[in-house]
């Protein structure tokens, strides 16, 4: 055999063997990861959530420091301001959370009981008729699995909800580490960049700023477009007459990060009590919820996005398949954020391999 031949055998041979290693590699610090998600989001979400506020706030500081006022001064200023307007909130608006919770609490049990009595119902009618047997027990079999899912959702919801206050220390915490992340943002960047290689510096440096960009445009326009499609739902629920219309319109909110699923996710529970009081009330909560994300869709979106991160829907949703496979619901929100990460590295890979 040519001597060429077996080089090039040999060559493809170890490519394909390399290629192989790798994608093994990758499956394993996956799979490495998966097993310890809990502890991994317990451990980072004080630390993501504060490198979200910090992206926040950071145009605020970055303005009194061009009104030569000290970083630390600037970023008490914002404390104090923030700190007024959470004591303004609180007095108008936590009382009504508390009083919904407290409500939501009390109702669970009693939706539990409607939903189990209505399928029951829905089983006895459907008794009625002549169904063959074979489709008679896909049915129930449904049915009863319709029942636990409903069931185990409502007490994941209370449990959730005590959690979320269990954890109150992280009212403490995260403030503190947005604090020294704004104070020493640009101590962490200058440390970083000593770290690589002066020859890389100015590319590495070009990328960061890159990323910045992109990330920082991104999570601010993300939280006022939520704020926005809150408010108008939670005004909808009020003229309707929904109960819960402040923890429901802050769900819509939040769910409304997430691209595609989000609205959907978050229509649930406001149609799900709406359907309780009448199936007229939850088709109109249906249309409002609807007439409100076109106008997001349509108007606001576009407006506030401006830069677009131009990523495919078939990859975005390939993201927050795995994201929310990984991570759960924290998965799901920050799928498209790191997403937009890492589109920006290989666009500068590719640009730096053309050269």
């Amino acid at each position: 055999m040519d001597k060429n031949k077996i080089k090039d055998i040999f060559c493809y041979g170890m490519t394909a063997a390399g290629v192989f290693l790798i994608f093994l590699v990758i499956i394993l610090i996956l799979y490495g990861i998966y097993s310890i998600r809990a502890a991994l989001l317990t451990i980072l979400f004080p630390f993501l959530a504060a490198f979200i506020i910090a992206y926040l706030l950071k145009p605020l500081v970055n303005f009194f420091c061009r009104q030569r006022i000290p970083r630390s001064v600037g970023i008490l200023i914002i404390y104090a301001v923030f700190t007024l307007g959470v004591i303004l909130l609180a007095v108008n608006l936590v009382p009504s959370l508390i009083n919904e919770l407290q409500k939501m609490m009390v109702k669970i049990p009693d939706y539990t009981y409607q939903i189990q009595a209505y399928l029951e119902r829905v089983h006895y009618d459907y008794n009625r008729f002549n169904i063959p047997e074979s489709v008679r027990v896909v049915i129930d079999d449904s049915i009863e699995q319709l029942q636990d899912l409903i069931v185990n959702l409502l007490q994941n919801i209370t449990e959730n909800i005590i959690n979320f206050f269990s954890h109150i220390f992280l009212l403490v915490l995260i403030p503190l580490l947005v604090f020294y992340i704004l104070k020493d943002l640009d101590n962490i960047r200058g440390a970083f960049m000593r770290a690589v290689p002066p020859r890389y510096r100015r590319r590495v440096r070009i990328l960061v700023e890159d990323i910045d960009i992109t990330l920082g445009s991104y999570i601010r326009s993300q939280f006022l477009i939520s704020f926005l499609v809150a408010s108008m739902i939670y005004v909808g629920l009020i003229i309707f007459g929904v109960e819960f219309a402040i923890i429901l319109a802050i769900i819509n909110g939040i769910t409304n990060i997430i691209p595609y699923f989000g609205p959907f996710i978050g229509a649930v529970p406001a149609v799900f009590v709406s359907l309780l009081e009448s199936p007229l009330l939850a088709l109109k909560v249906i249309l409002m919820i609807t007439f409100v994300q076109q106008i997001e869709s349509h108007i606001i979106a576009p407006t506030i996005l401006g830069r677009n991160l131009k990523l495919h829907p078939v990859v975005v949703i390939l993201a927050l398949l795995t994201g929310g496979s990984f991570f759960g619901f924290f998965g799901l929100i920050f799928a498209v954020p790191v997403l937009a990460v890492i589109r920006v590295v290989i666009k500068h890979l590719y640009s730096d391999l053309k050269i």
